[in-house]
């Protein structure tokens, strides 16, 4: 197993973060899911949403499963859409018109607005058991890692990301960030997905008006925390040094980027 306690403990000396890191397992079947050390179940009537914080803030290790939320599902026009979005349930024409009943003259202002919605959700593969842990705790190889921070310290991770090995980080912006941006588009694309936290985490989750969210494959922290210890040595280390509005830039970027021969 990679020594994830060490990548985190660099990538917060570097960039000082607020919060955990988190690693997350979709696993396709459920046996065993239970056995992983410290796990627990979340309260009844969880939203997916509450999650990550219970994980990055409280440093519980989660598991959930569909049936986990058929006591509720029961009670609400969404059906199993919380858990639908990750792969848990189906994704079937009578979930999704269910959801879009739901969701007519409340978030959207008619059935075919929100059936639009439905049908651009990002779909990864179907899962019996979905993970979530603090990533120090290295409990299990993550399949995925979310990591929340603020503007400025997202700046770092992304240009970080990116010295290495190049490659661009697109962001997303279907109508909930946390739920369908984060981890399932990541899931979907196997690749970095740069989302906004949703008003739903932001009620229940309690994400912070600051914080966005990253989600990686595992494979990206390294190069991460091998690019800002890079940037770090040409002197970009954060945090950002604010200049005034008035400095001389040019002068200054004459010394940062002095002509080289052609």
């Amino acid at each position: 197993m990679t020594n994830w306690k060490e990548l985190v403990e660099e990538l917060n000396e570097l960039v000082k973060l607020d919060s955990g890191i988190i690693a997350c397992k979709r696993m396709a079947k459920k046996d065993g899911y239970m056995d992983i050390p410290g796990i627990e179940k979340p309260h009844k009537g969880f939203l997916y949403c509450q999650l990550p914080y219970l994980v990055r803030k409280q440093g519980k290790t989660i598991g959930v499963t569909k049936e986990d939320f058929e006591a509720y599902a029961d009670k609400t026009q969404l059906k199993y859409r919380c858990v639908r979005i990750q792969g848990l349930a189906p994704a079937d024409e009578k979930e999704l018109d269910s959801e879009a009943k739901g969701f007519a003259g409340f978030w959207f202002k008619d059935y075919d607005t929100a059936m639009e919605q439905m049908k651009i959700y990002p779909a990864p593969t179907p899962i019996e058991a979905l993970v979530m842990s603090p990533l120090e705790e290295e409990k299990f190889e993550p399949d995925y890692i979310m990591i929340y921070a603020d503007g400025e310290q997202m700046t770092f991770i992304l240009n970080g990301l990116q010295y290495h090995k190049y490659e661009l980080i697109e962001s997303c912006f279907i109508g909930e960030g946390s739920c369908a941006d984060a981890l399932p588009r990541s899931a979907a694309t196997k690749k970095p997905s740069l989302s906004l936290p949703c008003l739903g985490e932001r009620n229940f989750g309690l994400a912070g008006k600051e914080e966005l969210i990253l989600t990686i494959p595992p494979d990206r922290l390294e190069r991460i925390v091998e690019g800002l210890k890079a940037l770090k040595e040409n002197g970009l280390a954060y945090p950002a040094t604010p200049l005034e509005p008035a400095v001389n830039a040019g002068e200054m970027l004459q010394q940062l980027y002095p002509l080289q021969d052609s």
